[in-house]
């Protein structure tokens, strides 16, 4: 199958055979798919669904499909951004191969799942091997209900937030809860995963997807074209936006989006400061490509992190921006005044290309004794501290490599203990070493997480998506060593020759990007009261929290005192969303509910 992204509606579908797609219109705020298998009863089904068909159920509520049918009636449907031809979908759908579907369901640009229904009573889902597409299952009144979000299928069951989940998620949130999601009794399907519904017996999961290996110079070439796919067939021909940070990441994104017509980009930064660092990059990116139209946005006091919490809406799970949402809705509004409707965002960029030193024991597990102390010697020097624990580290603790053993004091004993009963290794990924692993579970968890962040954009009527948490981009990232990956040296290897003669080399060849822990301080004192009280909320009801011992750190946060907000953050959005789920089953409306 070719790679070569192309926009939906090329190709010619064959006889005996069709193809097509549509854009279906929203509604319920967020946009998703899902459908229903209910041979016995009527099938549940949302108020505001386009029907794809039935028999079984399949529908579209906001989110673009494309559909091939052959003349057997065997039915597939691509959901999500996807850069196969109509032709390649017409040939997919007459193979009775289902490994021919495994390897399609990584093997074009984009973020997307496959729908099989083979005509003869069985139904098959593709999750994405990234977790970008999340998919999830759930049972009511004998039917077998699956979608792209757990809170639809948590406004059809009334379910209330996963306890065991949330445990989980604050301990170790980039760790697998397996057959679990943030609500009770819906499930997730692994990533990576063919979930078969079968017409007779019971449903399983079996793994598609395993890593591929490749050279640096294939990965390089590969990884430019991953990316200048993925974002043609989201931006070509719409009116497109991206972030332009000045970081290697928006950049690159928004660099290729400018080859495929205009684009908006947005620039944040402090009133008053339009100029140096950060911004100055931006800068001369903007002005490298004269389809970019730059767009400032100056942030104040009004758009300080933990202001307007209260503007949060509610998610499949916590959102990662819940913290700072001042500044993403103020960021969306300005979208939406300037009729964006696709708006490219680099999260992932980091997880992907700046891996904290895991592979080092790999090196120490395979005997390259040399390669580990050399690489441990350049860590020392980066961080201006001994190596010699890094190295005691590789053999010993490699968790303590990947930051997987920082202190959570505000964690209760119960929380812990329920976290480690429900976190299991990831499936279908045997063989990997520890630092693939690490990449692979961080990558999932960013993926997951981004399509939280791509629903709080479509309560503005914006498609957000994220182009590094793409399949075809991890997979390449996962091709090269994990040795390679990393450097002491260079500041994101694999990107940085990826996009070099795209952008200006003043960009590529920067050492770092801004930091903004400041923020969240001066945040934090002018919403202290509020913060507080989110201290002694319901994860502590729940037994979860500790929450003298949060306020104790906040009031030193307050007086200047450096914190861990990067474990703070997900415990504040786990709050936020806990506040915010008792309007569940207000979420979606479903018609035949049980």
């Amino acid at each position: 199958m070719a790679l070569r992204g192309l926009t939906p509606g090329g190709g010619i579908p064959a006889r005996g055979a069709a193809a097509r797609s549509s854009t279906p219109r929203g509604g319920d705020g967020i946009r998703w798919f899902g459908g229903a298998i209910a041979p016995y009863a009527p099938a549940p089904r949302p108020a505001t669904a386009d029907v794809l068909w039935l028999g079984p159920e399949t529908w579209t509520v906001g989110t673009p499909v494309r559909q091939a049918r052959d003349g057997d009636g065997r039915r597939l449907a691509v959901f999500g951004p996807c850069g196969a031809t109509d032709t390649q979908l017409v040939r997919l759908v007459r193979s009775p191969d289902l490994r021919e579907f495994d390897a399609a369901a990584s093997a074009w640009s984009g973020s997307y799942a496959l729908l099989l229904d083979d005509g003869a009573g069985s139904v098959s889902l593709w999750a994405d091997a990234a977790g970008s597409c999340p998919l999830y299952v759930a049972e009511v009144g004998g039917a077998l209900v699956w979608a792209s979000s757990s809170l639809a299928l948590a406004s059809l069951l009334g379910s209330r937030p996963d306890t065991a989940w949330l445990a989980a998620h604050l301990a170790h949130p980039t760790a697998w809860a397996a057959g679990r999601s943030a609500w009770t009794g819906v499930k997730q399907v692994p990533p990576g995963h063919r979930w078969t519904a079968p017409r007779d017996g019971l449903t399983f999961s079996t793994p598609y997807w395993r890593p591929v290996s490749s050279t640096w110079p294939e990965a390089v070439d590969r990884l430019r074209l991953d990316l200048s796919d993925g974002v043609l067939i989201r931006v070509s021909g719409r009116a497109a936006s991206s972030d332009l940070s000045g970081g290697l990441d928006s950049s690159t994104l928004a660099a290729y989006a400018a080859q495929c017509g205009p684009v908006l980009g947005v620039t944040f930064h402090p009133k008053g400061r339009e100029y140096g660092g950060d911004v100055s990059h931006a800068r001369n990116v903007a002005s490298a490509f004269p389809s970019i139209r730059h767009r400032f946005m100056a942030l104040g006091r009004e758009h300080l992190p933990f202001t307007d919490l209260e503007a949060l809406p509610l998610t499949d799970e916590p959102a990662p921006s819940a913290v700072t949402i001042a500044q993403l809705c103020h960021q969306f509004a300005l979208l939406a005044e300037e009729g964006v409707s696709v708006h490219l965002t680099g999260d992932g960029g980091d997880t992907l290309f700046m891996p904290p030193p895991v592979h080092l024991a790999d090196l120490a597990r395979s005997g390259r004794l040399l390669r580990l102390a050399r690489d441990a010697q350049a860590w020392g020097r980066l961080y201006r501290s001994s190596p010699w624990p890094v190295v005691a580290a590789a053999w010993n603790a490699p968790d303590r490599l990947a930051g997987g053993e920082l202190a959570k004091p505000w964690l209760t004993h119960q929380a812990t203990v329920v976290a480690a009963s429900v976190i299991s290794p990831e499936t279908g990924v045997d063989g990997l070493g520890y630092a693939d692993r690490h990449l692979l579970g961080e990558a999932r968890y960013v993926g997951r997480t981004a399509a939280s962040e791509n629903q709080l954009a479509a309560t503005y009527g914006i498609e957000m998506h994220n182009p590094f948490t793409d399949a075809r981009v991890l997979e390449t990232v996962l091709s090269v060593p994990a040795s390679e990956r990393w450097s002491a040296r260079r500041y994101k290897p694999l990107l940085s020759d990826a996009v070099t003669g795209l952008l200006p080399d003043a960009v590529v060849g920067r050492g770092s990007k801004g930091l903004f822990a400041v923020d969240h301080h001066h945040g934090l004192r002018a919403n202290q009261a509020i913060v507080l009280e989110l201290a002694d909320g319901r994860l502590a009801d729940l037994g979860l929290v500790r929450p003298a011992v949060l306020r104790s750190l906040l009031r030193r946060a307050v007086l200047g005192v450096e914190v861990p907000w990067g474990l703070l953050e997900p415990l504040f959005g786990a709050e936020l969303w806990l506040r915010a789920s008792d309007i569940a089953t207000e979420q979606v409306r479903w018609e035949g509910k049980p």
